[in-house]
């Protein structure tokens, strides 16, 4: 991690990124990479969903792990689960690729929109705007069930918003074990998506090359014979919510990397 002048240290996160973009006069300054920062890369060719995420630029993407349970503070502990997830976009959407190990795939909800988080989940939430209360929340379960939601501000109803906007949303998963076989073991799954800008038009569509949004990457991990499900995450929250998006990481749109 890159660490900042004195000058942004003591800055919280949106302010962050509006001094660290610009200078004394509003103009565009040096881009500084802010604390936990992850590029979203901008994909060199077209993206198949399959859940394969054999493309070339898969290969160049930021690759975002660690995940943990933050919320536990000192007691902070990486995720018994391991998850390595990257994120690219082009002119018409914004794409996302997990790999998460499992040993107990669970999946039984097939109700698009419905209250997935009950099964095993991979979860991606976006936030365009830290000065503004809009977020989104994408899921995909290994039964391939997907929820998308925009959520105006914190506090929404789900059961309203769930249906309120329409989303191009497309995903793919590859299982590497036996879904809802609860007494085998399993190595686990992964999730391909694509999630087309036109859904974003309630906060301003595609965003510009060098923009910063914050997002989450969050997991549910139910195993047979737990009580709980395992909760996990990319981004420092300090409460355990992943609606908690005071806490997401900066996320910067950058151009094609260089090979």
């Amino acid at each position: 991690m890159v660490m900042f002048r004195a000058a942004c240290v003591s800055l919280s996160l949106p302010m962050l990124l509006v001094a660290c973009r610009t200078g004394t006069g509003g103009e565009m300054g040096p881009q500084k990479r802010l604390p936990g920062e992850v590029e979203c890369r901008r994909a060199a060719g077209p993206i198949r969903i399959d859940g394969l995420a054999d493309e070339e630029s898969w290969k160049l993407a930021e690759v975002v792990e660690n995940f943990s349970t933050p919320w536990l503070g000192a007691q902070d502990r990486p995720a018994a689960a391991r998850t390595r997830a990257r994120l690219l976009w082009d002119d018409e959407a914004i794409y996302f690729f997990a790999e998460m190990e499992d040993r107990d795939l669970f999946a039984d909800i097939m109700e698009h929109d419905g209250r997935i988080w009950e099964n095993d989940v991979f979860e991606f939430f976006l936030k365009p705007s830290v000065d503004k209360p809009g977020y989104y929340e994408f899921h995909i379960s290994p039964a391939g069930t997907k929820l998308d939601i925009f959520f105006p501000r914190r506090g929404e109803s789900f059961d309203r918003c769930k249906s309120a906007d329409e989303f191009d949303y497309r995903a793919a998963v590859v299982l590497d074990g036996t879904l809802n076989a609860r007494a085998d073991s399993d190595r686990g799954w992964s999730a391909e998506g694509r999630i087309a800008w036109s859904g974003f038009a309630p906060t301003g569509g595609r965003p510009p090359v060098e923009d910063v949004w914050t997002f989450a990457f969050c997991r549910y991990d139910y195993t047979a014979g737990r009580n709980e499900p395992e909760l996990s995450t990319c981004a420092p929250l300090r409460k355990r919510s992943f609606h908690a998006h005071e806490d997401y990481r900066p996320l910067r749109f950058t151009g094609a990397p260089r090979r």
